[in-house]
């Protein structure tokens, strides 16, 4: 197995064979990111990951139940490329239950929906997908590069096609300047969605990422631990799942608080554990020093 480092998987993906279908990130563009800045993106040959599969058969046999394909958005990855590859690993592993993968909104949008649909057909089933925040002038100001409207297409757009959505919004991205803006709107997307997942993290700003001369001009204002438990508070207040379950979870270790739930059933009893600690004056929440991206 070959892998181009430093490679990134969502926490719920521990036990999954990683395989590096690309490198790096097709956007790359977000000021609160640097994963994949040492990186130029690239589509690996499909002789390549042929290789590799073969060389993961030969490691781990029959075993593999789950893998996920790295890097950034392997949805950028050409249909007919990403159903190959899908055939050699359900051809390698009888016993594989599922592919997933990172996916950027703007692959989502380019794609067809009867190749979506095809993919999702030939076996990748989840698709993690970064929301970040509702609010337009919170995603201009990062640098995503896609709109709410944008956002919410595609994200629509991948659960009409059959995929599970796994969802990520970071807290405390709109700064102290657009927090309610940012909880209001991101929790509004999250409605028009209602993906199967939500996943909350905390914004962590990393050395060398470009939202660090933002903080240090004064522009950007982190919040407190108060500051953003309050935000997402409101954040699930307007939230409001219909047509499905969604399991909302801030376990992500950036996170002041972790908790979890399914919505819209348990959204008094999240609403409760926030105010508890809320009341608490910080006692209870992950201290600083055990905070991690």
């Amino acid at each position: 197995m070959r892998y181009v480092e430093p490679v990134f998987r969502p926490p719920s993906e521990a036990r999954s064979l990683l395989l590096q279908a690309s490198i790096g990130c097709s956007n790359n563009t977000c000021k609160f990111c640097v994963s994949y800045k040492r990186k130029h993106f690239a589509i690996r040959t499909l002789d390549e990951i042929a290789e590799d599969i073969r060389s993961a058969r030969s490691i781990y046999g029959e075993g593999v139940r789950r893998v996920f394909l790295l890097d950034g958005n392997a949805l950028a990855i050409p249909t007919d490329e990403l159903l190959h590859i899908l055939e050699m690993l359900y051809d390698a592993f009888p016993n594989l239950e599922r592919v997933s993968a990172y996916g950027c909104t703007q692959d989502i949008l380019e794609k067809s929906t009867d190749e979506l649909e095809a993919i999702r057909d030939a076996g990748l089933s989840l698709i993690y997908f970064g929301i970040e925040s509702g609010d337009d002038a919170v995603l201009a100001a990062m640098n995503k590069g896609v709109t709410a409207d944008e956002t919410r297409r595609a994200g629509l757009k991948a659960i009409g096609a059959g995929f599970n959505l796994s969802a990520t919004v970071i807290l405390g991205l709109g700064g102290r300047a657009r927090s309610k803006e940012h909880a209001i709107a991101t929790g509004e997307i999250l409605s028009e969605i209602s993906p199967h997942y939500i996943g909350a993290l905390t914004l962590m700003v990393p050395k060398g990422a470009p939202l660090e001369r933002d903080i240090r001009s004064g522009k950007f204002e982190l919040l407190s631990p108060a500051e953003i438990l309050h935000e997402m508070r409101l954040m699930i207040e307007c939230t409001d799942i219909t047509g499905r379950k969604s399991l909302f979870r801030s376990n992500h270790a950036s996170n002041y608080l972790p908790i979890g739930g399914i919505l819209p059933d348990e959204k008094d009893e999240i609403l409760h554990t926030i105010d508890s600690a809320l009341s608490k004056n910080g006692a209870g929440l992950r201290p600083e020093f055990m905070r991690a991206l």
